[in-house]
Parts: C-alpha cells; sequence; structure tokens
C-alpha cells in the first residue's frame, strides 16, 4: 500500500515543530497493541460486574470469555472494534517505534510540566496524543459534536439534548490551541457526553464515543518528530444505566461501555427503523476516507474556520455481523498470532488458552487474516448488531493518481456490514473503469441458517470522483459488481448515483457472502477508457494553502495562547427536495445490452425460472431454454401525510392517495445526455444493433424491447 505522510501539529513549549504532510505513512507500531496504560485511569475500586442482562448487548470479547473452552492450548480469534479509553490526555513514551515497553508519561493537560519536561530528554521516542469530542455547545472551538438529531421518515428532524458529560475529572480537556497553517498546537478536547432523545413521548439516552488521535516519532537527529499515524473513531450506542456506589470515575469493566461516578453504562439494542443525522466538527489533520458501519450514507463537509471543518452524516444504523472462535493455537493460527502480534497482549493461563484482543475491522491486514481463518471459522457469524460507527486510520490510504489528491479534509466514505474490509479508498482500475473495494463475512448468522445479506454503500466528493474518471460531468446511474474469486461468479447491478450538496452516493444491498473474500466494485455508467493519454481534472482546490511539506530542522512552537473564537457559522442549509419526485426509469422488457465492437466489453445477465437463479456472462448473453431474464427492479418511498410505504417493482406506482417522495439516500435520479428546455431530456435506447433517441419530461422510457444507455463519458 502506498505510504503517506499527513500534517498534523506542533506540541507543548519546546522546540519541535510536528508537521505532517499530504500523506500518512505506516510505521510498525501500527500493527501493535496499544499500551496496557493507554491514557489516564480512575482511582482503582472493587470489581462490580452488572448482573446479566439479556437488553445489553455484549462485544466479542465478552461472548468468548463466557464460553472458555474445555481443552488446553487454544487462542481467541475474533475480529470487532476494539474498546479504546475515550478521554483527552498526552502519552510521551520511552520506546522507540515498532517496540514496546517502558512507562509512558501521561498527562491531562498540554503544559504539564511532567510532559513538557520529557520533550527535552532524548530517551522518549514517542508522543501520542487523544482528544476525546464533546459538545460543542460545551467547548466551541475543538474536536466536538455540532448536533445530533433523529431523522423522521418524512425527512423532518428531532433533535438531541446534551444532558451529562461523564469523565469530568479523569478527562478536564483543554482549549484549542490548533493552527492549520502552521500546523502547531493542540486541536481542543473535552470528554464524552449523554444525549438524549424524545420522540413521541418516549426518550432514549446515548452515549457518543469520539477520539481524533495522533502519533509521532523522534527523527533519528532526535531535533524532530515525525507524524506516522492520525485517525478518527465515532460510535453512537443507545445505553441503559446501572448504578453502583463502588463504581469509580473511570473506572474498568468489562460489561460496560463508560463508567463514572456510581453508574455503569451499558449498550442495549437500537430500536428499528431509525436514522441519525450528525455534524461532527473536526480539526483538519482529519483527511482522506472513513469507513464504518453505516447504512444507507449521505454525507458532505463545510468550512468552519482556518483550522476546523464540518462534516455532516446522515445514516441509518448497519447490522454488523461479528466473526469470533477458540481455534486450536497451531498452523494458520499461530501465524496470525505471529503476524498481528496478538499473541503479545495475551494474559498468563494455566490451561495455556489465550484471552487476547482481536483484530479491529478496518485493519490493513484485516481481510488478509480472515482469509487465512476462514475454513476454521466454519460458515456462522459469532453475533449480529446494529452499529453506528465512523473510522478513519493512518493505513486509510487514497489509492488515486497523484493529481487527484489535492483536495483537504474528507474525501468519501466507505461503509459495509461484513465482518472485515479494506481499509481507506475503494482500490482504483484505471484498465477496467471501477472502484474495488475487498470484504468478508460468514455465510451465516449465528443461528447457522439464516444467511447474512451483504450491503455496501459509497459516498465521495463528486469532484474527486470527476477527477479519478477524467470525467466533467457525472452519469445519473453506477452499476456495482459483486465478484467471487473462489466461484468466477459475477453478479451486477445499475443503482441511481444520488446528489447532496456536491458528494454522490449509491448503495448495494442483499448480496451473499461465500467462502472466499469477495469484492465489490463501482463503475459509471458510459465509462470507455481513453484511447490516448488524457490528464484527469483534478479536484477544485481549497481556498486555504497547502501545508508546508515536513521541514527538516524543528521550529519552535509558539507558546500557546487563549484563542479567539472566530464568528459563529451559520447553520448548514439542507439540499431543496424535488417538487415533483419521480421513480428511475426501467425497461419495460429487459434487454440484454449489446456492447459497442470497439470495445469488446462483457455484460452479465440473471436469469430466472421459478425460484432458481442464475448468471450469464458474455458479449451477447442469453439466458438458457425455460429461463427468462430477470427485469431490473425499482424501490419508490410512498409517503401519504405521516405514512410512509415502499413499493418495488419494474414500474412501481404509490398507492391511491399516495405520494412519490425522495429522500436523501434515494433521489430521483437526473437522466439525461442532453436537456432540450422546458424541463426536457433525452436518452439513448439500443435494441441489438439499433440505436433510438428518446426525447421527453422525466421519467422518459425506452420503447418495448430496448434498454437504456448511459451517455458517453466527455
Amino acid at each position: 500500500m502506498e505510504r503517506r505522510k499527513v500534517l498534523a501539529f506542533t506540541s507543548f513549549l519546546t522546540s519541535c515543530l510536528l508537521a505532517l504532510t499530504l500523506l500518512p505513512t505506516i510505521s510498525a507500531a501500527d500493527t501493535l497493541p496499544p499500551p496496557t496504560n493507554p491514557g489516564p485511569a480512575g482511582a482503582p475500586g472493587p470489581s462490580v460486574t452488572p448482573p446479566d442482562d439479556p437488553a445489553v448487548i455484549k462485544d466479542a470479547r465478552s461472548i468468548l470469555r463466557g464460553t472458555t473452552p474445555t481443552t488446553s492450548n487454544n487462542a481467541m480469534v475474533y475480529f470487532d472494534q476494539n474498546q479504546v479509553n475515550f478521554k483527552s490526555f498526552i502519552s510521551v513514551e520511552d520506546h522507540p517505534a515498532g517496540q514496546a515497553g517502558g512507562t509512558p508519561i501521561i498527562c491531562l493537560s498540554p503544559d504539564d510540566a511532567k510532559c513538557t519536561t520529557a520533550f527535552s530528554d532524548t530517551k522518549y521516542q514517542q508522543i501520542k496524543y487523544d482528544v476525546a469530542m464533546g459538545s460543542c455547545a460545551a467547548r466551541e472551538i475543538a474536536a466536538c459534536i455540532n448536533s445530533f438529531s433523529l431523522v423522521k421518515t418524512d425527512g423532518s428532524k428531532v433533535k438531541a439534548e446534551a444532558i451529562k458529560r461523564i469523565y469530568s475529572k479523569t478527562s478536564p480537556g483543554w482549549a484549542s490551541t490548533f493552527d492549520a497553517k502552521t500546523n502547531t498546537g493542540y486541536p481542543g478536547s473535552d470528554g464524552p457526553w449523554i444525549w438524549r432523545i424524545t420522540d413521541g413521548g418516549v426518550s432514549t439516552e446515548y452515549l457518543i464515543l469520539g477520539l481524533v488521535s495522533a502519533l509521532f516519532n523522534r527523527m533519528p537527529s532526535g531535533s524532530g518528530w515525525d507524524a506516522s499515524e492520525k485517525s478518527l473513531r465515532l460510535s453512537i450506542y443507545p445505553v441503559k444505566k446501572y448504578e453502583n456506589a463502588a463504581y469509580t470515575e473511570g473506572g474498568s469493566e468489562t460489561a460496560c461501555l463508560a463508567v463514572d461516578t456510581g453508574v455503569c453504562y451499558q449498550r442495549i439494542a437500537f430500536a428499528k427503523g431509525l436514522r441519525f443525522s450528525l455534524d461532527l466538527r473536526l480539526p483538519k489533520v482529519i483527511t482522506g476516507w472513513l469507513n464504518g458501519r453505516l447504512d444507507k450514507p449521505s454525507a458532505y463537509t463545510e468550512n468552519y474556520n482556518d483550522n476546523y471543518s464540518e462534516l455532516i452524516v446522515e445514516a441509518d444504523p448497519l447490522e454488523e455481523i461479528i466473526t469470533g472462535k477458540w481455534l486450536p493455537n497451531t498452523g494458520a493460527v499461530t501465524q496470525y498470532l505471529s503476524d498481528s502480534k496478538k499473541g503479545l497482549t495475551a494474559a498468563a493461563s494455566a490451561t495455556n488458552n489465550l484471552d487476547i484482543a482481536g483484530t479491529d475491522p478496518d485493519d490493513q491486514n484485516a481481510v488478509k487474516y480472515y482469509a487465512s481463518l476462514a475454513k476454521l471459522f466454519g460458515e456462522a457469524a459469532l453475533t449480529n448488531s446494529l452499529t453506528w460507527r465512523l473510522n478513519t486510520t493512518s493505513s486509510g490510504a487514497q489509492t488515486f493518481d497523484q493529481s487527484c489528491q489535492k483536495s483537504e479534509g474528507v474525501q468519501g466514505i466507505v461503509t459495509s456490514n461484513a465482518s472485515v474490509y479494506e481499509p481507506g479508498s475503494p482500490q482504483w482500475d484505471g484498465d477496467q473503469g471501477k472502484l474495488a473495494y475487498r470484504i468478508a463475512a460468514p455465510i451465516y448468522k449465528s443461528d447457522g441458517k439464516t444467511e447474512n445479506v451483504g450491503r455496501y454503500a459509497f459516498t465521495m466528493r463528486a469532484d474527486l470522483i470527476k477527477c479519478v474518471y477524467g470525467v466533467t460531468t457525472l452519469p445519473a446511474y453506477a452499476t456495482v459488481e459483486v465478484s467471487y474469486g473462489d466461484s468466477g461468479e459475477v453478479k451486477a447491478a445499475t443503482t441511481a448515483l444520488g446528489t447532496n450538496k456536491e458528494w454522490v452516493y449509491l448503495h448495494a444491498n442483499n448480496f451473499a457472502f461465500t467462502g472466499a473474500p469477495p469484492t465489490v466494485s463501482v463503475k459509471l455508467e458510459g465509462w470507455k477508457k481513453a484511447t490516448t493519454p488524457t490528464q484527469p481534472t483534478p479536484p477544485n482546490q481549497p481556498t486555504q494553502p497547502t501545508p508546508p511539506n515536513q521541514p527538516t530542522q524543528p521550529t519552535p512552537p509558539n507558546a500557546p495562547t487563549q484563542p479567539t473564537p472566530p464568528n459563529q457559522p451559520t447553520q448548514p442549509t439542507p439540499p431543496n427536495a424535488p417538487t415533483q419526485p419521480t421513480p428511475p426509469n426501467a425497461p419495460t422488457q429487459p434487454t440484454p445490452p449489446t456492447p459497442s465492437s470497439a470495445s469488446d466489453a462483457k455484460v452479465t445477465i440473471t436469469c430466472i425460472k421459478g425460484t432458481t437463479k442464475k448468471t450469464v456472462t458474455g458479449l451477447k448473453p442469453t439466458c438458457p431454454t425455460g429461463y427468462k431474464m430477470q427485469a431490473a427492479q425499482v424501490t419508490i418511498t410512498c409517503t401519504k401525510g405521516k405514512v410512509s410505504k415502499k413499493v418495488t417493482g419494474t414500474k412501481p406506482q404509490c398507492p391511491t392517495g399516495y405520494k412519490m417522495s425522495v429522500s436523501a439516500t434515494n433521489p430521483t435520479p437526473q437522466i439525461g445526455n442532453s436537456t432540450p428546455g422546458n424541463g426536457e431530456t433525452t436518452i439513448t435506447c439500443v435494441k441489438g444493433g439499433d440505436v433510438k433517441k428518446v426525447t421527453g419530461k422525466i421519467p422518459v422510457q425506452c420503447p418495448e424491447g430496448y434498454q437504456m444507455q448511459a451517455a458517453p463519458s466527455p
């Protein structure tokens, strides 16, 4: 994977400039487990495990601890997000990159004398900081949550109230001294908050755990620092409280997401059919691609001030497929423990059964590790649960041409419900014109009978996808393919390419998992590989100057001063909704598309016979005798007052009294090769070698036996 560096910040009152370049590098430390005591700990107190509660959602490690094997020499192997310490702190460590050991110095503020003194001592080789995200209403100039809302089916929002801050002593936070222009200072920090949403007289409390982190290694010269990692981790959890006077702030209990004075916050399940909107304020060190557990996401970014931007994400929780099992510590398992260094985290055991930390689903090697262990895991998942999570890591590099990597801030989000997935941007295939993404999960849920249904979503800055594809305008549709390496089978579907505030998005659902990790790829309709090299159009450049490259000599930073708050930004304006939504076009009779003789491209069709389905791929594919080609189906949303219904079919229509509505996740595709005027559009229809152009008001449909073809890219 291409290595890159990211510009970050300068620390403390010492003469060390912590500068980040545009691309993060991946150090060997990235693969090591975190320190045994990362961050400030609460006062030690008696362990008080809450009683078993069927309403509480357990993580993979807790589940496996309840099923300890009866034999010896086994290892706990699972893929789940490891819980980290969601507190604000600074750590100075006396071991070099790629090594463990030593005792870190922990500070709760940038001007703590313990840390400022350590910077002059060259035995300290690493600096880490964690910035916990609280409410922007409590600390405005910071990495924080500006708003959190429940999105109703009619598009209205119920705004959450920030009701309680936790970790007030063990995570007091600090004021922002971060300056994006000079890359000096610290992002403002706080502690996590409990948020309450009241809808229809019912109140639910949520714990939002968000963390912006950075890691720096002392340069060989000893006088400077090299930024090797930056990350964002954020999750929304519905919670219930278990109260006990023995609990102390910042304590640790396996069954608790967080422990505050006298209370343990436990994770419970999301109610069905919920959708949330989250407005995050982030320092401009968070760039590149995000990944996570979001269903039908829509996102866009806005500038807040010179040092911070805002990321607005709207999405449903996504059912996460979690894989894990106790496995004999031999062969592939022993190799995994060695390669991942997870064996270093094992506690002593009389039976030599290793209780160890798992691998994050977005780890840069997660797909490789899963593939090597898939047969041992079997075909059933450990558990499934609805999750709302957003992550970015230094291993999430972009894989595009350098000319398409110049924009600052978040560039895109890729989400999947798979047990493991590749971090960062999808892989660009310039020969096929595809953005590909590898994922993996067991075939069945934990019952071993119910199939896991694959889900994939993709949202990306419009200027970036135009640059990658070398186009100036985007088509209305994209083709999503799922290819299975173990069988060679390819399944394809065409989906609308939605837009929202200069971002594009799509989602694909209902595909199956198999033993080998499948690859999901996206290709814009009408794209053709250029016969002569052309220079892609780069994305629009930000108004802020590009951060400088890492200097060879560090420059002492100015002493932190109280920042002057910028003018309060106006509330982001949501995209206008169409006044008369219409469903996507669907051909009245499916006909396999005929590829151009110049490109000799293969196409895939789906053939049905009763309940049996087959896919056929070829230049001019036809269904076997007795099979019929399956027509493309479209789903629309119909509303009548506050009542909402979904209708699926080849030419879906709303029931009497209902009107079709368009949400951010199911937009009306703006189809058209040209716009003659008067609200009309022109589409191209093909049947074999016959090509027709049809002009009319949206929705325009092709004649019977013809199939719509996207306009070729300019």
